[in-house]
This record gives structure tokens, sequence and C-alpha cells, in this order.
């Protein structure tokens, strides 16, 4: 088995770790960074980019650049329509009301988005560590649902990884504190991150990280915080110049770029110079924005968001069965955790000094790296006690939910329950199983569904049908149900309802392999193409250059080589006709060259035309 790697899957950017004896590191991308943003663009050129060459273009081509992805995979299109309005990628529903991302004529689904961000991991991780990697731990936030984690195993799919196991991201931070840190204690996981929120509570000894409760938000992030001071920057654009700039799409991408630095420089300084020129233009001229942001109107704007990240707090307390004070240290993980706003927040929540000795964008990169080590066997002292995410349970009569497992449940766990059935003689029970903590089956997610059948005929209510829920390690869900009369029984085990087939990622694969090919295709025609039109640039100078010193049959020859050249591009020749020109166009030039130097070619006196 090759080095297994932790990957942190972010919402703004991603981070990649392995270990080094016992050390974790982190592995520094092509571009020689720690940090890889989460971004892939497409050039005109149909072009694809990952990471920093993608986020810097992403003012020049908005539609074509995708971010924040992370915040749609495993997601339906009617549910997450609200923030899919504020995207400047063109995003519509596909079979099923699946989410689909349009680029120039393509549709895209978030987990291929997603697996071209892992692909450029892996391909870093490759080149850091001088081996082929095939295998990772990546993170998720706490609050992912079992659609949203299977899609992102899906991604890793189709980048070519096996994704041994998907952990959460506060339970990685842990792993990373555990290691440090040899001492019983209870510490709280604060994770803000781009685009989502999750608390935890654990319990840490010397070689054991117990989760207790976990709550959180995964429509709550960093991204919301630019939104309200883009939404601020908009009102004062308005105030200034009475012009409504919120339906172009490249000023707000130039406005979100402004509030993420906005927000940053506020960590450190009271106040920030907004200053953008040019920022739209009509009949009066060109449209500046220039302006100051002062911390005090950050914090009013943003008040809410940061409020709701301590109400997560408070319902994850009461769940873990303990007081503000019974929590000895409090871990921050992700950017926004930065926000001075929230550090005091926090710091009154539970009365105690904040963690820092950790970088809040690497520490969940880090535990997975330690995960990693811990099943590669490079570590061996480090248990992880995970909890349920979300109550587990069955529809019964009346389209309502019955709970079997409730929510925080440690892991592996097995639960059963006794149910009948619901009209005389019945003799098929549909077993549906679902996700979720509403009361009603609407209200929750559906894992998928399966029958009992030759249940013995009997009065409504008698019989008695046995039903068990058993989750793995990994977070496999396994439901069996037996007639206990009978012993009939049937199961099924449930990895996702939106799992991916290995067929349709091996179709996924080859879709991305011709899209690849085409735009390698068109990168190598344009490269001909230019060298092309270099060569008949070169030939045209030196004819010219040398029209007294040759005959007219050579300025002739030549005058035919630049036009052949010519119509060549102009009808877009295939590149293996290009690929001919060139060499024609090589030994032509050679040819008149040397006929000058031996003076083979020279005529004496003016040429005449």
């Amino acid at each position: 088995m090759g080095r297994i790697i932790g990957i942190d899957l972010g919402t703004t950017n991603s981070v990649a770790a392995c270990m080094e004896g016992r050390e974790p590191r982190i592995i520094i991308n092509e571009e020689g960074g720690r940090l890889t943003p989460s971004v892939v663009g497409f050039s005109r050129k149909r072009e694809r980019f990952v990471g920093d060459v993608a986020k810097r273009q992403m003012l020049i081509y908005p539609e074509s650049t995708i971010y924040g992805v992370k915040r749609l995979i495993g997601r339906r299109y009617g549910e997450a329509q609200a923030e899919l309005s504020r995207l400047a990628f063109r995003v519509a529903p596909t079979g099923g009301d699946e989410i689909g991302i349009e680029v120039d004529g393509h549709v895209y689904s978030p987990q291929q988005i997603a697996s071209f961000i892992l692909s450029k991991i892996r391909k870093s991780a490759e080149d850091f560590l001088g081996e082929p990697v095939t295998e990772a731990i990546v993170t998720v936030p706490a609050y992912f649902n079992d659609r949203q984690r299977q899609a992102t195993k899906d991604a890793g799919r189709i980048a070519g990884l096996d994704v041994l196991r998907i952990i959460n991201e506060p339970t990685a931070a842990a792993l990373a504190y555990l290691t440090q840190r040899k001492k019983s204690a209870t510490i709280a996981v604060y994770d803000f991150g781009g685009g989502t929120f999750d608390i935890s509570i654990l319990d840490v000894d010397e070689d054991v990280a117990e989760v207790r409760a976990t709550c959180g938000n995964t429509h709550l992030g960093g991204s919301d915080i630019d939104n309200r001071v883009v939404d601020w920057l908009l009102g004062e654009f308005k105030k200034a110049n009475g012009v409504d700039v919120s339906g172009d799409k490249m000023v707000r991408q130039r406005l979100l770029d402004a509030a993420e630095r906005a927000k940053m420089e506020l960590s450190t300084a009271l106040e920030t110079e907004i200053h953008l020129p040019f920022l739209t233009a009509d009949e009066a001229g060109p449209r500046h924005l220039q302006t100051v942001l002062t911390r005090s109107t950050f914090e009013y704007l943003v008040d809410d968001l940061l409020t709701a990240t301590i109400d997560e707090c408070e319902k994850a307390l009461n769940q873990a069965k303990c007081a503000p004070e019974d929590v000895d240290e409090v871990i921050l993980v992700g950017g926004s955790s930065r926000i001075p706003k929230i550090q005091a927040m926090v710091k009154a929540l539970f009365q105690r000094p904040l963690n820092k000795q950790f970088n809040p964008d690497e520490v969940v990169a880090i535990g997975a790296a330690i995960q990693a080590g811990v099943l590669g066997g490079e570590v061996s002292s480090v248990t992880l006690l995970d909890v349920t995410n979300f109550t587990l349970g069955i529809e019964v009569e009346g389209r309502r939910f019955a709970p079997l497992i409730p929510k925080n449940s440690t892991v592996p766990v097995v639960r059963s329950q006794l149910v009948s059935t619901v009209v005389d003689s019945q003799r098929v029970v549909k077993i549906h199983v679902l996700q979720g903590e509403g009361k009603w089956v609407k209200d929750n997610v559906s894992l998928g569904e399966f029958e009992l059948t030759n249940v013995e005929p009997a009065p409504r209510g008698v019989p008695r049908i046995e039903v068990t829920f058993t989750i793995d390690t990994d977070g496999i869900v396994n439901v069996n149900a037996q007639d206990i009369r009978t012993g009939a029984q049937n199961s099924i085990v449930i990895h996702s309802p939106t799992s991916m087939t290995q067929d349709q990622v091996d179709e996924s694969r080859r879709q991305i392999a011709a899209m690849d090919a085409g735009s390698d295709e068109d990168a190598e025609g344009r490269r001909l193409r230019e060298e092309v039109e270099q060569q008949l640039y070169g030939l045209e100078s030196f004819l010219r250059a040398h029209k007294l010193r040759l005959k007219k049959k050579d300025i002739f020859d030549g005058e035919q080589a630049l036009k052949r050249g010519r119509m060549a591009l102009v009808k877009k020749a295939k590149a293996e006709s290009l690929r001919e020109l060139q060499a024609y166009l090589t030994r032509f030039h050679g040819h008149i060259s040397e006929k000058i130097s031996a003076g083979t070619g020279v005529a004496v006196g003016v040429v005449e035309d």
C-alpha cells in the first residue's frame, strides 16, 4: 500500500498533509503554496485551471470560474435555489433535480468540479512525495448529511482516489490536538470556514478522542459574511451614484473580491479603505467606488451571522449535557474564526482562553493526515470515537418519522425496533429508511427503502417485525427487517441515496478525458498556428529585406509560400497540416537563405516588379 494522504476539501481553500514518520507535514502545491484555492476556471479557449491561476481569472471571466462548490455538492437544485441566485456562473437543474454547472455549453456536476480540485491536490502530493498517490482521507463538515458525504467520496473516485474514510472536520482538528497535548480534557472545536459552520464537544484522553455532541449549519460561513459586505457596498455605490449595479456579474465579482480582502484586513485594523476605480460606466462616464468600512460597521452588518454560531454552540453544550465551564479549551478552526468579534463572543461563552497554537487553515488537514497514519500503520496510539450527525429512523403509519438511532450516538452502534402491519392480512411491509430531525417524512432525507415479503397473514398490528439498524465505523448503514414468527427477512446496505455506481464514475472520467483531449487538441492547434504566424512574419520580413538581391522566380516562390501559409490559417487547418506547413516553410526559408549566402540567387541590377 502506498502513502495515504489527508485532504481538507474546503469551500475557499483546500489543504493536504501526510505523515513523515510520526509527524504530520503539509504538502506544498505546484505553485509552492500551502493552500490551494478551491476554484476551477475555464478559459475562452476551453483550457481548465485549478487553484491560484483560476482564482486570478475570477474578476475577468466570472461566468467561467467555479467557486464554493462544496456548498453545492450532494444537494438538490430545489433546496439550494436561494443561494444559487448569487453565483456568477450558470447553474441549472438536471435530471432528478440534480445541480448542473454549465460552462461554455458543457454541463458539470458538483462532484466533477470537486474532482478537478482533488486531482490537482493528488498531483501536487505525487510531485511532493515522489511516488504515486491513490488513497486518501477526506474531511467534511460535521453537519454534512449522508448524501453530501457520499457525493464527496464520489468526487474522490472520479479523481482517481480511493477515499478510505470520510471524517468530520472538528474531529480531525481534535486528532491534531490529541497528538500535541497528552492529557485528559474536554474540548470544544469551533470550526467557522468559508462555507459551513460546525461546533463539536469532545472528551480527549492520552490516546482517545470521543465526540460527545456536534451541531452546525452547512449554509453558514465566511462567504455569507462576504455577501453582507457586498450588499453594503452596492448600497453605498447606489447612494453615491444613483446607479444600481447589483445585476452586473462582473461588478459583483469585483465587489466580492474587495469584500473578502476587507474582511481579512479588519481582523487586524480598525478600518479599511475600499477603492474600486472604473467599477462601471454609463452616459455620464466612468463610475468609481471609494469608501471606508470600519470594524464597528462590519460587525453590525454580520452580527446575526456571528450570533447564529453561538446559538449552535449552546445547542451542542446542551446535547453533550455539559456547561460552558466544563470545557477546558476551545480550539478555533477555519479562516473566519480569525474575526476579532468571533473570538470575543466565543471567549465570553466558554469563559476560557482560546487555543491558538494551531493554524486554523491547516489543522483539519493535519488531523486527516493523522487518521491516514492510523490506517497506514504509522500511528498506532490514537483511537477515534465519532458520533452520528443526524437521527436515523423509518417511516410509520401517517407518514410520520419514527427515530431508531438518535443523533450523537457513538458509532459503531446497533439499534432495534418492533413494528407491525397497518391493514388486515398484509403480506408485504415496506421499510423506508430516513435521516433527519423532522417529525414528518417530508422533513427528512430518504436514504432508501426495501420490502419484507411473505409476512404471515394476520389482523393488523399482530405481526411482529423487528427492524435493526447497524452503523459501522465508516458510517455505512445496514438495515435488516425480520418477521419474528416466520423468520422471513430482508435487508439493505445504504451507502447513500446518491452514490454513483462504478459505471457512472467511469463514464464521468471518460467525459472529462474527452473534454481534456479536445482542450489539448485545441491548445496544440493554437500553438502551431502561433508558430506558423511567426514563421510567415519572419519569411515576409526576409523577402522584403532581400528583394533587390533575389530573382523574380525566388520572389514568386516566396509569395506563393506566404499565400499558402495564410490560407492555412484562415481555413483553420488541422494540427497535422500545420506541422507539414511548418516543415515546408522551414525548408523554403533555409533554401532561400542559402541562395543569398552563396550568391546563386542574386540578380545583377534592379529586379523588376
